[in-house]
């Protein structure tokens, strides 16, 4: 009998949105997942292609005395210059591309019945990623959202508002999506939605 293959689906939401949560709640549900956000910073560590890309790029003040990647500078550059951060996604996206598509395929073998890939900037992006079948998006009010940044980064209130301005609303992310996760009330409401979600992912 041949073993079903996994439904392969893409977490997407703004900053701030919630997204950790539904994904640990799928985790917990028996979800395989990968995050977008943690391959970003596998294909910049010290002596990658990526990282040798940055540096060449932006310069050596990318290096930190311990070798490792200057985040905060090549944060502070790209949020400051659309034109900077564009580069860099055109610099890094193929290679976290590259290791999303290794991983999907090592945990297809695994016989879990979803891949969920978290993908904060899924409808930003220009990647064309046929493999994924269905897109959940998790949807929050910008105030909540901005309340949560700021106490999860510390970040001040207008550093909070330029991330969630640097990303496409939810009023354009919404009608795009084939399931939507209000992230406005209780925990309890968001589990009881993403479980509803959840079982109709793999039921089908």
């Amino acid at each position: 009998m041949t073993q079903k293959q996994p439904k392969v689906i893409a977490i997407t939401g703004g900053i701030g949105s919630g997204k950790s949560l539904v994904t640990k709640l799928f985790e917990k549900w028996g979800a395989q997942t990968v995050d977008a956000d943690i391959l970003a910073r596998q294909v910049v560590e010290p002596g990658t292609e990526g990282f040798n890309r940055v540096v060449k790029h932006f310069s050596d003040d990318m290096v930190l005395a311990d070798g490792s990647l200057n985040r905060p500078l090549l944060a502070s550059i790209i949020f400051s210059d659309p034109q900077q951060k564009k580069l860099l996604e055109s610099l890094l996206h193929p290679l976290i591309r590259e290791l999303w598509l290794k991983n999907l395929e090592q945990l297809k073998k695994l016989g879990a019945p979803l891949i969920a890939y978290i993908v904060p900037l899924f409808f930003e992006s220009t990647a064309d990623m046929k493999e994924i079948e269905k897109v959940v998006l998790i949807s929050a009010p910008e105030e909540t959202r901005i309340t949560r940044i700021m106490a999860r980064d510390l970040f001040p209130r207008n550093i909070a508002e330029l991330r969630i301005k640097a990303q496409l609303p939810d009023s354009v992310k919404i009608p795009k999506s084939d399931f939507v996760i209000k992230n406005d009330s209780t925990l309890e409401s968001l589990e009881t939605q993403a479980q509803q979600v959840f079982q109709k992912l793999v039921a089908n």
